[in-house]
C-alpha cells in the first residue's frame, strides 16, 4: 500500500464542520506518524475580515473568522483557505482560470491523499486533476466515478463526526476518541473570567450561557418562545441567566430584547476564542443546532440543544445524554416529509420553521433543568 506522507482534507469553513472534524484530524495524525495533515477550508466571506482584498486564489490561513477553530491544534500542519464567493462571482473563462491555478497550486503540494469530508464536486474534481493518487469521498455522489475509495455512508447514516470519521477507513485508520476539542487561548479565558466577576452573579446557583445564533433562520426558535423560558428559570430562581452573541446574531437579540421583561446579562463577543471563554465560565449552554454548540461540547460544557424535528438525523452526535440533551417538537411536521426538514417558517413569522414553533416550552425547561443539575 503506498505511503501516506501528505493528506489532504477538503472541507466545509463553517464553525460547526470544522469543531465536529477534529476527532477524524486527530485520528489521522496518530495512525500516519509524521505525515502532514492539510486543510483545505471553503471559507464564507462573511466569516473573515471585510476589509481584506478579495482574491478566488488558495491562501495560507491567518486563522481568523472560523478558521480560527484550527489555531493551536496539534493535529493540523497547515491550514489553507480558499473565498467561495470570490470564486463563484467570477464567470466564464476568468472562472475556468482561477480554478485551475487553485488546481497547480495543489499539484505543487504533492499531497498522497485527499479527503472530500463533504459531497461537493469541486472537491472531487480538484483532487483529481491535482494529481493526487489516493481521493476518498462517499459513493453517493456526482463524479464518484473519479474518486479511488468510496466508501458508502452517508451523514445520515450515523451522523456527521462518525461520517468524518468512517472516510479515513479506507486508508486503514480507525478513530480511538470521538472527542470534539479547541484550545482556548489564555488571555481569552483571564478576560472572560473577569467578565463573569464583574457581573456579580448569585455565586449559590449555577449559569446558564444562552447563544441564540444559527446558520439560517428556520433553526431558531421564535425569540417570544426564548423569552418564555427564560422567564419562566427567573421566576423560579433556578439558575443566573447570561445571553451571549456575536455581530451576526444582532437582529435576532433585537428582537428579544424587546419583548423580554425580564432581567438577563448580555455579552458580545468577536472571536472564537472569547465565545469558548464565555462558554467554560457556564455551567450548561442553551443553543441552537450551530457552531456554539459544539464550540460548547468541545470546551467540556453541558448542551441543551433546540433541533428542528428531522436535525438529528446527522447531528445527534453527543453520546453523553446525562451530559447533552436534545430538545425537538414531539409532534408530526405538516411541513415536511418525515426524516427530510424544509426549513419552512411559518407565514408571517420571522424565525423558526413550523417545527421550532412546535417544541414544547416545558420541555426545554425541563431539559435545561436535567442538564444543568447533572453532577
Amino acid at each position: 500500500m503506498q505511503e501516506i506522507k501528505k493528506i489532504l482534507f477538503l472541507a466545509e469553513g463553517q464553525m460547526g464542520d470544522s469543531i465536529v472534524l477534529t476527532p477524524a484530524l486527530r485520528a489521522a495524525k496518530r495512525s500516519l506518524p509524521g505525515a502532514k495533515v492539510t486543510i483545505l477550508l471553503f471559507h464564507r466571506r462573511k466569516y473573515i475580515n471585510v476589509n481584506e482584498p478579495v482574491t478566488p486564489y488558495i491562501e495560507k490561513s491567518k486563522f481568523e473568522g472560523t478558521a480560527e477553530v484550527f489555531r493551536g491544534n496539534p493535529d493540523v500542519d497547515e491550514l489553507l483557505e480558499l473565498d467561495r464567493k470570490s470564486m463563484r462571482s467570477l464567470k466564464g473563462i476568468a472562472r475556468l482560470k482561477a480554478e485551475w491555478k487553485c488546481v497547480k497550486y495543489l499539484r505543487a503540494q504533492k499531497f498522497d491523499a485527499a479527503i472530500s469530508t463533504f459531497p461537493q464536486n469541486r472537491f472531487i474534481l480538484w483532487s483529481f486533476f491535482a494529481g493526487i493518487k489516493r481521493r476518498i469521498g462517499e459513493q453517493d455522489q456526482p463524479f464518484n466515478y473519479l474518486l479511488t475509495d468510496k466508501p458508502a455512508i452517508k451523514r445520515s447514516d450515523s451522523g456527521v463526526l462518525n461520517y468524518f470519521c468512517g472516510l479515513l477507513k479506507p486508508l486503514g485508520i480507525t478513530s480511538q476518541d470521538s472527542k470534539t476539542r479547541y484550545q482556548i487561548p489564555q488571555g481569552n479565558l483571564q478576560t472572560a473570567a473577569k467578565l463573569i466577576s464583574d457581573l456579580k452573579f448569585d455565586k449559590e446557583k449555577k449559569l446558564l450561557i444562552i447563544h441564540p445564533g444559527a446558520s439560517d433562520k428556520d433553526r431558531q426558535i421564535p425569540p417570544e418562545k426564548l423569552a418564555g423560558v427564560l422567564l419562566q428559570m427567573e421566576k423560579n430562581r433556578s439558575c443566573n441567566l447570561l445571553l451571549t452573541y456575536s455581530e451576526y446574531d444582532e437582529e435576532y437579540v433585537n428582537a428579544f430584547r424587546k419583548i423580554y421583561t425580564g432581567y438577563i446579562n448580555y455579552i458580545q463577543t468577536v472571536t472564537i476564542g472569547q465565545l469558548a471563554a464565555i462558554f467554560k465560565q457556564g455551567d450548561a449552554a442553551l443553543v441552537h443546532n450551530s457552531g456554539p454548540r459544539h464550540l460548547a461540547a468541545a470546551v467540556g460544557v453541558k448542551t441543551v440543544g433546540l433541533l428542528e424535528k428531522y436535525d438529528d438525523i446527522m447531528w445527534k452526535i453527543y453520546e453523553n445524554e446525562d451530559f447533552h440533551a436534545i430538545v425537538q417538537s414531539a409532534v408530526e411536521c405538516s411541513a415536511c416529509s418525515a426524516g427530510k426538514c424544509r426549513g419552512v417558517i411559518p407565514q408571517g413569522a420571522v424565525y423558526g420553521a413550523k417545527c421550532m414553533h412546535d417544541i414544547n416550552r416545558a420541555a426545554i425547561y425541563s431539559s435545561i433543568e436535567r442538564i444543568i443539575n447533572n453532577p
